[in-house]
């Protein structure tokens, strides 16, 4: 554990070209000869944090206490959960920049078998709770929900550096961290909410 610890710390600091075998070894206070036996090659050892990273994240949106009985508000608890991940795990957004330049040829078919199923079942539960009470619309489609929260929640941190720059805006600025997330809840909670058609035409 402590050599794929110091691996996703070089890994996201570098970048796959840029991450170095012994200073992984090192780090880890492990030598070259151990990695290469565990993992038998960089290029694997990244695949093994890419999945470990997915797996953190699953494990800790599985570990949510979220109360179907009130699906608006486990909507929201959720998208909160998103949004404060990826500030909390900075790591995650390195990795997957670096994946994405390689077009995830790294990961192809094996995250969505392993990871993304559970995150679809959860939202699935929430929207199927919120579609039986009625507040939410029954046409609502999971995979559009689920990229909606995704697209407004990583696109931000993701791209923290570069649009704070670009809009000379400190968007790292807690009150307006703050902002955007009920601003993303309350989206959501329009994408899904079901409109009684009595009070719309009235």
């Amino acid at each position: 554990m402590a050599l794929l610890n110091a691996a996703v710390t070089e890994f996201a600091r570098e970048g796959y070209g840029g991450a170095r075998v012994d200073r992984i070894s090192k780090a880890a206070k492990s030598n070259d000869r151990m990695l290469y036996y565990y993992f038998q090659s960089k290029e694997k050892l990244f695949n093994q944090v890419i999945e470990h990273c997915y797996e953190r994240l699953v494990a800790s949106e599985e570990a949510l206490v979220l109360d179907l009985s009130q699906p608006r508000t486990a909507l929201a608890n959720l998208v909160a959960f998103n949004w404060a991940y990826y500030w909390e795990h900075p790591e995650l957004l390195s990795i997957l920049a670096s994946e994405n330049l390689f077009k995830g040829r790294h990961i192809k078919n094996r995250i969505r078998r392993a990871f993304a199923s559970s995150q679809f079942a959860m939202l699935e539960r929430i929207l199927k709770s919120g579609i039986e009470d009625k507040v939410f619309r029954s046409d609502c489609d999971t995979f559009l929900v689920y990229m909606s929260i995704l697209s407004l929640t990583y696109f931000y941190r993701s791209n923290l550096y570069t649009l704070s720059n670009y809009m000379q805006i400190n968007l790292a600025d807690l009150n307006r961290r703050d902002c955007w997330l009920v601003h993303v809840q309350n989206m959501i909670d329009d994408l899904v909410r079901w409109h009684d058609p009595k009070r719309s035409g009235s």
